[in-house]
């Protein structure tokens, strides 16, 4: 690109979730993966005429003139990034945000307010997800693509930030992992290795987690009307139990699984609802993943099938 964004840039911060884990189980692996991923993203960015100011570790910062360039480099970027074969025991997925603002520019870098909260709404994202602030929502809202749509996740306070920040998820067919009807992003960087639960909540409409999803170790689930399907299929697993713990009105809680996943929902406390745990389909293979869901629900539906 010709000169560097400066004034009011749209800036797009993006991080590989669960890269430490990997980098210490899978180091070669992740070496080679981490190199492609480096291209792929600079790639991406300068197509889409950006400016790499930062890269820290697995970390990209880089600055645009427009906000639907940056939203078409982290769309290039995740769609790229989804469609290789990686070294590594699983995908590399990488959460992605777009924030616009004045910025201050100097020596080829960028500070001020808008950089402290690009780096404040990365830490809500999940892998493959691409969020963006209120006031870049309102810019891409006459330009978005054919087929790209901006879901209003509710506003959130993040850390440190006086002002809270009213948060959207770019939807498109292309991202891997996407929260839908009723979820809050969750605040936890690295899901899977905090002790603290993931929330989901689902008021009415549905909520999904499929594709490549990183299974936490504790699942919070509040569920009102609606319907929270859980697949399991081709979700990552970093651990060898999950804990869910359930609070259902009348909605469902549904979960697809895979051979080695194992679901235990006896201890769940009902009122006039049903729970049916099918067998797996194939009983003697070895235990890759142990489902125990427990809490309270009204009149609804908990149900787990093998996919």
């Amino acid at each position: 690109m010709s000169g560097v964004p400066s004034g009011t840039v749209t800036l797009l911060f993006t991080d590989v979730e669960g890269s430490t884990r990997l980098w210490d189980a899978e180091r070669d692996e992740m070496a080679a993966a981490l190199r492609r991923h480096d291209e792929l993203l600079r790639e991406a960015i300068e197509q889409a005429g950006g400016y790499v100011f930062k890269t820290v570790g697995d970390a990209f910062c880089a600055a645009f003139s427009a906000a639907r360039a940056g939203l078409d480099a982290a769309l290039t970027a995740q769609r790229n990034l989804a469609a290789q074969s990686w070294p590594t025991s699983r995908p590399i997925l990488v959460r992605m945000c777009l924030h616009a603002g004045v910025c201050e520019e100097r020596d080829g870098d960028y500070f001020g307010p808008a950089v402290n909260r690009v780096a404040r709404l990365l830490t809500v994202a999940h892998g493959g997800q691409v969020l963006v602030s209120g006031v870049t929502a309102e810019l891409l809202s006459d330009e978005l693509p054919d087929g790209v749509g901006l879901r209003e996740l509710g506003t959130r306070q993040l850390k440190d930030l006086s002002r809270p920040e009213r948060i959207y998820e770019v939807e498109t067919a292309l991202l891997v992992t996407q929260s839908t009807a009723g979820e809050q992003p969750t605040a936890d960087a690295d899901p899977a290795d905090e002790r603290d639960p993931v929330h989901i909540r689902c008021g009415v409409g549905s909520v999904r987690r499929h594709g490549p999803w990183v299974v936490p170790r504790r699942l919070q689930v509040d569920i009102g009307s609606g319907t929270l399907l859980l697949d399991f299929r081709h979700a990552v697993i970093t651990a060898p139990d999950l804990d869910i713990q359930v609070q259902i009105g009348n909605g469902s809680l549904k979960l697809i699984t895979r051979p080695g996943i194992v679901v235990d929902a006896d201890e769940v406390e009902l009122s006039s609802g049903s729970v049916r745990v099918s067998p797996s389909a194939e009983p003697d293979a070895p235990a890759e993943l142990r489902i125990r869901v427990t809490g309270q629900m009204g009149s609804g539906t908990i149900s787990a099938r093998s996919g």
